[in-house]
């Protein structure tokens, strides 16, 4: 219910609110719904060993400082940020449920704290250089996941940023395995008039204890029509154990105004054709095939001031 208040109070805040195409504060708030499905099959006979369909409903709000004000005269009003090159602080927190046959429903909260600098200044040696730090806690039910990121890139044109990246997540409030990232992501603008392509393109390996390396990689894109319109498509491949996880995902934003924004966005995560043998008691040596995907709808809006 909040979030829909949230939504509804944005509008009625951008409807009501002069032409302010520059900004300082940025806020947010976003619903996403999505079904996982998940089927294991005896690859011998056949026979059906699990097939589960779960739902997940999620809720978040956000909210971002800009160290200064951002100019939105450089391009698409979706790009404003990145095309101003500004520091900002962002802090958010969310809120989700999955719905799990014939189990307790579990439940757990997000919380975030981002923050990006970019060294500006006529005649700085740094000038262009991106510093990024990141802190993430996700709980559900009894358990924790802390994730902490810092990345450090730069400007290589004035719409081209190159950062690379390190993350570590603790398991159970840092009492388990941990997960050491290393990766990086280039970013460039290309203008058309009005609006331009903003693409994309991340690679990174991820080390678990007691098991093989994962490799992510994947490209995005998103057309402007103009200043106020953007269509995305991304797509993501994750590698391990010579099997592969690809992710699929496509969105549309809308500026209804220069101050206010939302964002329809669907995905659709595929695991498909991972096989192996049963370790269990009484299944041992029994081959098996596993497929799962979950697929995922998210309305948010922005509002600037």
């Amino acid at each position: 219910m909040f979030k829909k208040t949230a939504i509804i109070t944005g509008i009625a805040l951008a409807m009501s609110a002069g032409a302010q195409a520059d900004y300082d504060w940025e806020l947010g708030a976003g619903y996403t719904g999505g079904t996982i499905s998940q089927e294991v099959k005896n690859r011998v006979d056949k026979s059906q060993r699990i097939k589960q369909d779960n739902d997940t409903d999620a809720y978040d709000v956000s909210g971002t400082w800009y160290m200064e004000t951002v100019d939105t005269s450089k391009g698409p009003l979706g790009e404003a940020a990145f095309l101003d090159a500004s520091s900002s602080i962002t802090v958010g927190t969310g809120y989700g449920k999955t719905r799990v046959s014939q189990q307790n429903n579990p439940d757990g909260e997000t919380y975030i704290a981002d923050m990006r600098y970019v060294a500006e200044g006529p005649g700085w040696k740094l000038s262009g250089v991106i510093v990024d730090l990141g802190f993430e806690r996700a709980e559900l039910g009894d358990n924790e996941v802390d994730t902490w990121n810092a990345g450090l890139g730069m400007y290589i044109t004035e719409t081209t940023t190159l950062v690379a990246q390190y993350d570590y997540q603790s398991l159970n409030n840092g009492n388990g395995s941990g997960i050491d990232a290393y990766g990086g992501t280039i970013e460039s603008f290309f203008a058309m008039g009005d609006g331009g392509l903003k693409a994309s393109a991340n690679f990174g390996r991820s080390y678990i204890s007691n098991s093989d390396d994962v490799d992510t990689y994947g490209i995005a894109g998103t057309y402007y029509l103009g200043s106020n319109i953007g269509i995305g498509l991304n797509w993501e491949q994750s590698e391990e154990s010579g099997y592969e996880v690809n992710q699929y995902g496509v969105s549309a934003e809308w500026f209804i105004s220069e101050n206010f924004a939302v964002t329809l966005a669907y995905s659709d995560i595929v695991a498909d054709d991972i096989t192996g043998i049963y370790t269990a008691p009484g299944q041992q040596n029994q081959p098996f095939r596993y497929e799962a995907s979950y697929e995922e709808l998210g309305l948010s809006g922005i509002f600037r001031f």
